[in-house]
């Protein structure tokens, strides 16, 4: 049996955003998200500049976007891979 190939995204800008314009730390963010997906150590991987699986960077971005008000435009915050 193989594995299903899965989209990965990059958010390159989620650390600046979530230490600078939330001022929150990676804990309080995953606290936000539903069902502890992405996990702490996708999150870390996603700050460094690593990819994860795009539905993972879209939970992670939906709840950045909204603290910010819904300010940010995903097509240019989230990159595929």
């Amino acid at each position: 049996m193989s594995k299903a190939r899965y989209r990965m995204a990059r958010f390159p800008c989620l650390r600046d955003i979530r230490e600078r314009r939330l001022g929150w730390e990676v804990a309080e963010l995953v606290a936000k998200l539903p069902d502890g997906k992405p996990s702490v150590s996708s999150i870390y991987r996603l700050e460094q500049g690593g990819s994860i699986r795009l539905p993972n960077v879209g939970r992670v971005f939906d709840i950045v976007n909204q603290a910010l008000g819904n300010s940010l435009d995903r097509e240019k915050e989230i990159q595929s891979d």
